[in-house]
């Protein structure tokens, strides 16, 4: 990116910025070097390094960029899984993790980081609460981050009704949806996905308990 092209002469005590990359700064812009395509074409992994940078540093993502990343998102899954846990932790570690994963989704890869959150989209809960399943993950996970309640804490609210989607059932009792089993069915699809992102085995365990 621009914004991370830039070096130091020290013979001549002077910046080297070949890509504007102070001006974007400026601008709060992530824009890719050159051709968008051909860097995400290099390493994949950029696309969600992107995703993490907006949520550190409070940016906005270029349009050109944006396109690129949503045209180029299928790359990601050839990454090893362990570089992209390494994103996801920087991002839940950020001070804006749902709009990161929000706009992750927005571009199109959050489905090649942790695709069990993708079926929560569109599915409603019952009237206790305001959004659907997909809304309501990522405001948990935001207020553990605002609330500095730690990294686990901001994981583990991240997917902790993240089986509702199959186990919602319509209960002409209540005219209202139920979710019955869903924390002992969440806890195990937790585990698989933490488990597939190379996470610790404490780390694993933890979060899905």
């Amino acid at each position: 990116f621009t914004v991370n092209a830039i070096a130091l002469d020290e013979a001549q005590g002077q910046l080297v910025d070949p890509y504007e990359g102070q001006k974007d700064i400026k601008d709060k812009l992530l824009r890719a070097v050159g051709t968008p395509r051909e860097r995400f074409a290099e390493d994949a992994l950029r696309m969600l390094r992107a995703v993490r940078l907006v949520a550190e540093l409070g940016f906005g993502i270029d349009g050109a960029t944006a396109e690129a990343v949503q045209e180029n998102a299928l790359n990601l899954k050839h990454v090893s899984r362990e570089r992209v846990r390494d994103e996801l932790v920087r991002i839940l570690e950020s001070k804006q993790p749902m709009d990161a994963l929000i706009l992750a989704q927005q571009l199109g890869i959050l489905v090649y980081i942790a695709p069990d959150l993708t079926r929560g989209i569109g599915v409603d809960q019952n009237q206790a609460h305001s959004y659907d399943v997909f809304g309501h993950l990522m405001r948990t996970m935001q207020h553990a981050a605002d609330k500095g309640f730690g990294f686990d804490v901001t994981l583990a609210g991240l997917f902790h009704d993240v089986s509702k989607p199959e186990t919602r059932r319509w209960s002409e009792e209540k005219k209202d949806w139920t979710f019955h089993g869903q924390e002992v069915v969440g806890s195990r699809v937790t585990k698989k996905a933490l488990t597939g992102l190379k996470f610790s085995r404490e780390t694993v365990e933890k979060v899905s308990n």
